[in-house]
C-alpha cells in the first residue's frame, strides 16, 4: 500500500486499537452537537490510499458478477451438500428468475425484501433482482416480528420474496409476497439466456441494497449502498483477501449482515466456491468444526467469538478473515500456523462493509490495519475525545462522519 500522506511528522502510520477498546457507534440523527464536534475536528493524521477506483462509470454489481460467471464458466460457484452449481449455471438461474420477476411486476427502483435460506437459490434471487434494476432489502428470520415490520415500512418495500417456511413471518403484512418454493416450476421454464437490451431498464437506479443495522435511537437504521461503492469494494476485497479459484469459502452469516458480502460476492468475483450452511440454524463449536472439515473449507470469515468456539485446529483453513469484534491477541497466537493468513478487518456498514485491513501475527500488536485501496482514514482530535473518522473514497456522493474505535494518541 502507498505510504500515508498529509500526516504530521510524529503521527503513527497505523491505527492501533487495543482489544479492550469499546466501539463507539455513530451519533444519532438527533445529535447535531456531536456531529459538529466531529465535523470541525482537526485531523491528527490522515492515511490515504490513492489507488484508482475499481469501478467504471455506469457499472453495477450484477455486471461484475456476470463478468465473473463468464470468466470462470464451468468452475464450481456454489457447493451445497455435494450438489454443485457452476458459475455458468448460477448466471442462467439468475436470468430465469429475472424474467420471472419482470413477468410478475417487479420494476426498476422497487424495494424488494428478501427472506431466504442460504444457498444457490438465494444468491440467484439477489443476482436476479439486481439484473432487473430492483433494490434488495435483506431480512433475517431470527429477528423479532417488530423489527421486520419496521424495516418493511421504513424501506418502503413493495414486494417480499421468501421461502414458504418463512412466509408466516408476514401474516400481518399487506405487502404482496412471492414464495419461491411455489414458483420453482415456472422459473425453471423461463429462458435462461442473457437478458437482452429490451429487458434491461436504463441504469438510473444507483442503489444495490438497503441493509439495516442496530440503531442508537431504538430503531434499526437503514444504510443504502450504491452500486459504485459495492463494485469497488468487492474488487478491492478480492485482491486483498487472497481468495481464488480452488478456494472454498464458508457462508454462514445471515444475508442481513453485511459480513455476508465477504462470504458471497467477494468469493464469486475471485472465482472461489461458496460453501453455505443451508440449514436454518447457525453452527457453533463441534458442529461447525465438523462441517468445515467435511466440506473441506479453506477460507473462513468470522467474528472472534465464533472462532473461539472452535476447540480444534482445522489444517485446511489457510485464510481467516476476522471482524465485527475486537480480536484478542491470544486468539491470534492460537490460530497462527505456517501457511495460514490471519486478517483483521474493520469498517462501519456505511463505508461499504470494510474500510481497513491488517495482517495479524503473534509477534505484533492487534491493530485495525491500514485503509483498503481507494479508502481513507482520518484520526481526529475534537479536544474532548479521540476517534477514527472513516469515509469512502472521493467519488462517494454522501460524506459520513464516524467515531470508530478509540485510538491511542500519536506520540
Amino acid at each position: 500500500m502507498p505510504s500515508p500522506s498529509a500526516d504530521p511528522p510524529d503521527a503513527k502510520p497505523e491505527a492501533s486499537a487495543a482489544p479492550s477498546s469499546p466501539l463507539a457507534f455513530p451519533a444519532a440523527a438527533g445529535a447535531p452537537s456531536a456531529n459538529r464536534r466531529i465535523e470541525s475536528a482537526r485531523p491528527l493524521s490522515v492515511i490515504r490510499d490513492a489507488s484508482p477506483l475499481r469501478w467504471r462509470y455506469g457499472e453495477r454489481l450484477d455486471d461484475v458478477i456476470e463478468d465473473a460467471c463468464r470468466r470462470f464458466g464451468d468452475r464450481l460457484a456454489v457447493d451445497v451438500d455435494g450438489a454443485g452449481v457452476s458459475f455458468r449455471e448460477l448466471d442462467a438461474r439468475a436470468n430465469q428468475m429475472a424474467r420471472f420477476f419482470r413477468a410478475n411486476g417487479v420494476k426498476p427502483g422497487d424495494r424488494v425484501a428478501v427472506l431466504l435460506d442460504r444457498g444457490p437459490e438465494a444468491y440467484a434471487a439477489l443476482f436476479a433482482l439486481m439484473k432487473v434494476r430492483a433494490t434488495f432489502v435483506p431480512l433475517d428470520a431470527n429477528h423479532p416480528p417488530e423489527r421486520i415490520s419496521y424495516v418493511l415500512r421504513d424501506a418502503t418495500v413493495s414486494l417480499i420474496v421468501a421461502h414458504l417456511r418463512m412466509a408466516e413471518r408476514f401474516v400481518d403484512s399487506v405487502i404482496p409476497r412471492m414464495i419461491l418454493d411455489k414458483a420453482r416450476r415456472e422459473i425453471s421454464e423461463a429462458n435462461d439466456a442473457p437478458l437482452g437490451d429490451d429487458e434491461r431498464a436504463p441504469t438510473a437506479e444507483a442503489l444495490c441494497y438497503v441493509l439495516y443495522t442496530s440503531g442508537t435511537t431504538g430503531h434499526p437504521k437503514g444504510v443504502a449502498v450504491a452500486h459504485p461503492s459495492i463494485c469497488n469494494f468487492v474488487r478491492v476485497a478480492a485482491e486483498r483477501y487472497g481468495f481464488g479459484p480452488g478456494d472454498r469459502v464458508y457462508q454462514g452469516m445471515s444475508i442481513a449482515f453485511d459480513f455476508s458480502v465477504e462470504e458471497v460476492w467477494v468469493p464469486l468475483v475471485a472465482g472461489a466456491t461458496i460453501v453455505p450452511n443451508a440449514g436454518a440454524t447457525t453452527l457453533f463449536d463441534g458442529e461447525l468444526a465438523e462441517f468445515l472439515e467435511q466440506r473441506q473449507v479453506t477460507c473462513l470469515c468470522c467474528v472472534p467469538t465464533l472462532l473461539t468456539s472452535l476447540e480444534r485446529d482445522l489444517p485446511k483453513l489457510h485464510i481467516l478473515l476476522i471482524g465485527g469484534e475486537a480480536c484478542p491477541p491470544a486468539l491470534v497466537k492460537r490460530w497462527n500456523r505456517p501457511g495460514r493468513v490471519l486478517l483483521n478487518s474493520y469498517g462501519p456498514t456505511e463505508t461499504t462493509v470494510t474500510a481497513t485491513l491488517g495482517r495479524l501475527s503473534p509477534e505484533k500488536p492487534v491493530t485495525i490495519g491500514r485503509p483498503l485501496p481507494t479508502y481513507s482514514i482520518a484520526i481526529l482530535d475534537p479536544d474532548r475525545r479521540r476517534g477514527a473518522h472513516t469515509r469512502r473514497n472521493r467519488r462517494n456522493r454522501h460524506r459520513r462522519n464516524w467515531r470508530g474505535r478509540r485510538l491511542p494518541q500519536p506520540s
